[in-house]
């Protein structure tokens, strides 16, 4: 019997990212992932806000 499995690191979401604690580097990864994305500031948290479909 295996016991591999696999791991991501990457976070799942459906299509609003809280990257408030992210670095830009990161921020910046997502972002360019998405078709297209743009950040919303709600209250002291900063989302990357992305097309979820």
């Amino acid at each position: 019997m295996s016991t591999n499995t696999r791991r991501t690191t990457e976070t799942r979401h459906n299509g609003v990212l809280d990257v408030s604690d992210l670095s830009v580097v990161r921020v910046q990864r997502y972002a360019r992932e998405a078709d297209d994305a743009y950040l919303e500031r709600r209250g002291e948290r900063t989302f990357l806000v992305t097309d979820a479909n």
